[in-house]
Parts: C-alpha cells; structure tokens; sequence
C-alpha cells in the first residue's frame, strides 16, 4: 500500500483537481535505448547538473511478476529564495522516490515527493519513460494512405489493369513490412521522457508567489536533470565497452602475439643502450636475466623487475 501512495495521488488531481495547486508538465527525449535509460536511472546522481543532491538511500524493493517496486531516499540542498527563508531555515530537504519497472511494457515511472518544508511547498512529481515513435511514421502512414485512395480510384477505371494492381498491392505489402521495422527501429533507438509536476503550498497570503516559484524553478531544472541523466548514461556506456575491447584484446591469440614481438624489440633496445664497455662486462647469464625482466614487465603488469 506504502507504493500506491503517489498513484493515488496523481489519479485524484485528474478526478478532484484544487484551485490552488500548479500543475506543469513537459516531453524530452533521450537519444538512447529504453533498456539502457531505464539501467541508467539507477546510477543518475551523481552528475554535473544535479549537484543540489546530497545523498542517495535504498530504502526497500520488490519484484511482483515481470514488475520491479523500489522506494528510496534522497536529501537534497535546494537553496530558499531570500523571503523562504524567513519562514524556514532548513538547508536539507528529505525527498521520497518511488519507482515502478514494467519490463513487459517497456514502461519505467517514478514518482518523487518532498517530506520536508511540505508546508511551505509540497511538490510532486512524476517521470515516465517509454520508447519512442518517430513522428516520422505518422507521416509514411499519411502517405500509405494516399496510395491506397489512389489505388482505389485506379481500380474503378482501370479494371484491365489487375495485374499491375497485384504489383502495386504486393509493393504495398512490402512499404508496410519495411514500415513496422522502422517503426521498431525507430522505438528502439529513441526513449521519451514525459515530465509532471504537481506544486502547492500551505503559507496563507503567499501561495501564489511559492506556487510560481516552484514552477518556476522546476521548468529551470528539469532539463539539466535529464542531460545530466542522458551524460551519465552515456560515459557508462562508454567504460563499458572500453572493458569489452580489452577483454577481447586479451583473448586474441594475435594481441598475444604482438606482445612477445613488443618484448623482443624493448630487451633489444635496452641491450643497445647498454654501449660496448658494459657489453663485455657481462656475462652471458646477466643477459638473459635482463631480457626475461623486461619481457615479464611488459607482458605481466604485476611483474616487477628485480
């Protein structure tokens, strides 16, 4: 029940909607797979444009068939105008975060309320991310459209035309087929983020001043938000797939290979710079100690030369 908190809430704005709370709501996109953005929201904060945010506690999770429930807890420092302050001196704020994963829908939602200064300004907000479709198909589809009126009018005055008209129904076939994998590809590649916010306050005399500074300042926040999400994402995209290269140069007989031949070059080099005098001081053995030391430091990292 602790879950469905913020669901309710939400529902009764729609059924029961109050005079004196703002409401504001916005569509971003980011250019990512839903599956990576929906990882990526666990791992957010920190980033460059979320610095207001203090600290990040799990506080429970769940899993319900192919649903994922999490609530946790985020202390953030978001400063009070000059006249809040007045009324408040809290510097940190205590923030409730529940999210909801459907892998079966390809749907995450987060819902986020502040559990303190509620009374000077209570701010609800909601966050879904799901892929998105291209607009681009609407207009294939205005199109497709087109063709089958065309179709249509071909066929009622052209009726000795019937096996062009199978060509040009099997072309249509095959527009739809290429169509639907696009429209897959499309969804795939590009994650929507509809952004909503509900903002009221219980100081009497100064609602409608908290109300649209708190509107205000979220309409300034929640794009950085969602470019320091989309950064974050995208540099531990990038480690990733820095360890997937090493780990599959590591495996490469080839990469082995070449690294004998880097081993042989550098106890070359070192002999050369070595210079005739030393040369003949050495013995033979000194030599091929040399040579297994620097092959060792250059093929095993952990190797030290003694």
């Amino acid at each position: 029940q602790a879950y469905n908190c913020l669901i309710h809430f939400y529902k009764s704005c729609h059924v029961v909607p109050s005079h004196s709370m703002k409401y504001w709501e916005t569509d971003q996109s980011i250019p990512l797979t839903w599956r990576d953005v929906a990882c990526g929201y666990w791992w957010r904060y920190p980033n460059p444009h979320s610095q207001h945010v203090f600290s990040v506690d799990m506080l429970d999770t769940r899993v319900e068939g192919d649903k994922l429930y999490a609530r946790r807890l985020i202390m953030k420092t978001n400063p009070l105008p000059s006249w809040g302050k007045h009324f408040f001196a809290a510097r940190r704020v205590a923030v409730i975060e529940e999210v909801v994963v459907d892998r079966e829908k390809k749907e995450l939602v987060w819902y986020t309320r502040n559990i303190g200064l509620a009374r000077f300004m209570a701010t609800v907000e909601r966050v879904t991310l799901y892929p998105r479709e291209e607009t681009k198909m609407a207009e294939i589809q205005t199109n497709l459209v087109g063709i089958q009126t065309s179709m249509a009018g071909t066929q009622s005055t052209m009726a000795g035309t019937m096996a062009t008209m199978d060509e040009t129904q099997t072309s249509m076939a095959e527009t739809q087929t290429r169509m639907a994998g696009t429209k897959t590809n499309m969804a795939e590649t590009q994650t929507s983020v509809r952004k909503q916010c509900w903002i009221e306050s219980s100081i009497l005399g100064f609602r409608s001043a908290i109300n649209k500074f708190g509107v205000d300042r979220y309409k300034k926040n929640c794009g950085p938000a969602t470019m320091g999400m989309q950064m974050v994402i995208e540099e531990k995209l990038a480690r990733d797939q820095v360890v997937r290269l090493g780990l599959s140069e590591a495996s490469n007989p080839c990469s082995c290979e070449a690294r004998v031949a880097q081993c042989e070059a550098k106890a070359g080099h070192c002999e050369a710079r070595l210079g005739q005098g030393h040369k003949a001081q050495l013995s033979e053995a000194s030599s091929g100690q040399i040579y297994e030391a620097v092959k060792r430091s250059l093929c095993d990292s952990t190797q030290k030369i003694t």
